[in-house]
């Protein structure tokens, strides 16, 4: 069985599996692909994807904006593992949030970020978990998750 995506908006009663909630910047190259395209046919992963190539101004359109929020609190509280990249650039708390949410949830949480991100000490301070510095650390610390809930 192949591994599964659902992109953002998309019926979250599809996922099956281990399902993995792929949060965090949305500028730039889409990391989310670079994770999920890293799993063969022999995956029996869901992978939920936030990412929206344009996003409602909540000002001007609250309420498209709060189905949006809503549909990824649904997300992470469906999630069996919460990845989560931080960019450099990244200044809305949106995932800071979602990080705080997933955590409150009892969800493993896995966050890389740029060095150049701010907030870095506040994270891992507060958060209590180690962050990743590239895109293969994440990858490395998601098989060995994967590979726990098997067990």
């Amino acid at each position: 069985m192949a591994y599964r995506l659902i992109q953002a908006g998309n019926n979250l009663s599809l996922a099956k599996d281990k399902v993995v909630f792929l949060g965090g910047s949305s500028r730039g190259n889409d990391w989310r692909e670079t994770i999920y395209r890293s799993f063969n046919e022999d995956s029996d992963i869901t992978f939920v994807s936030p990412f929206r190539t344009s996003y409602p101004n909540p000002e001007m359109k609250p309420k498209e904006h709060a189905e949006i929020v809503e549909w990824e609190r649904q997300a992470i509280a469906s999630c069996d593992i919460a990845i989560f990249w931080l960019g450099s650039g990244l200044s809305n708390q949106a995932s800071r949030v979602e990080i705080g949410y997933a955590l409150g949830t009892g969800k493993t949480v896995i966050v890389g970020a740029e060095d150049s991100f701010l907030g870095l000490e506040h994270l891992s301070a507060f958060g209590g978990f180690v962050l990743s510095d590239s895109l293969d650390s994440v990858m490395t610390r998601l098989k060995a998750e994967l590979f726990s809930l098997q067990k």
